[in-house]
């Protein structure tokens, strides 16, 4: 895999801070986390997600409303952002949309380091490794294996916010994968990186398409192939987003073919990274 370009990831790691929702911003170092518990202070609520845990539903709101929303408590803690690295095969295709993926990992978990948010690093290849404290090494040294991607049951943190850094292009589609990767979370994100022929394939002629994950197949990319291609990726998209809606910055978008400084700018306007001295 091509090394990516780590003075660039240092520099925008040193005018960059994770944007941290402001009800849980106390001080330098010092955070406030979610959790349940009667002696906790009410922080907000949520929309109740498949997989939750039933004891925290707000049982007046679903008289009321037919809503189901779960009550979040607050305390100081210190809390943690789990990043997700979707390490299958069809990330090192071509092999910069992987060096672009683990360089935005190496730059989230570098800035949450700096915010005291103990980051934890999950690569999902072959199989789903912790990669512990070692992980800038192992992000570095990373090779893009197996067709699982990010289907995978993890045992997360409660209350952690969590970063997927996928193409997003699984079997399973957004809603599964936020299923059992958003149980118990507190903000949840996916960094959708994609190549532009991925965001918008072009036409041509007889072609051999190649799977990494699934094979090769012959087939005439002509506009209409192209057209119901590009309608169910649009419908596959739009079910990340109303999966995600509700908690946190979302679909992050990023086009590998435009570079880093590029990826970065898009992680600002997703509100994932602000500007230093700002908010």
């Amino acid at each position: 895999m091509p090394a990516w370009d780590e003075p660039a990831v240092a520099a925008a790691a040193g005018r960059l801070r994770l944007a941290i929702d402001a009800r849980r911003r106390l001080g330098a170092g010092q955070r406030l986390g979610t959790g349940a518990g009667a002696s906790l202070e009410f922080h907000d609520h949520r929309a109740y997600q498949p997989g939750d845990d039933l004891r925290h539903l707000d049982w007046g709101v679903l008289g009321r409303t037919d809503q189901l929303v779960l009550r979040r408590y607050r305390r100081e803690a210190s809390p943690r952002l789990e990043l997700l690295v979707d390490g299958s095969l069809s990330q090192g295709h071509p092999p910069a949309k992987l060096a672009l993926t683990c360089a935005l990992a190496d730059l989230l978990a570098s800035l949450a380091e700096a915010e005291g948010l103990h980051p934890v690093v999950w690569w999902l290849g072959t199989e789903a490794l912790s990669l512990g404290r070692g992980w800038r090494a192992a992000l570095r040294s990373a090779t893009a294996g197996g067709t699982a991607g990010p289907d995978r049951r993890l045992t997360l943190a409660a209350g952690s916010d969590r970063v997927l850094l996928s193409d997003g292009l699984c079997p399973a589609g957004g809603p599964a994968i936020v299923r059992h990767l958003g149980a118990g979370a507190g903000r949840l994100a996916l960094v959708e990186v994609l190549t532009r022929q991925e965001w918008q394939p072009t036409a041509a002629g007889p072609v051999r398409l190649e799977d990494v994950e699934g094979g090769a197949v012959d087939h005439v990319l002509e506009p209409a192939v192209l057209a119901a291609r590009q309608e169910r990726f649009v419908r596959h998209r739009q079910g990340w987003a109303a999966a995600l809606a509700g908690r946190g910055p979302g679909v992050v978008p990023i086009v590998v073919d435009d570079g880093f400084p590029a990826a970065v700018a898009a992680l600002v306007k997703g509100g994932l990274v602000t500007p230093r001295g700002s908010g």
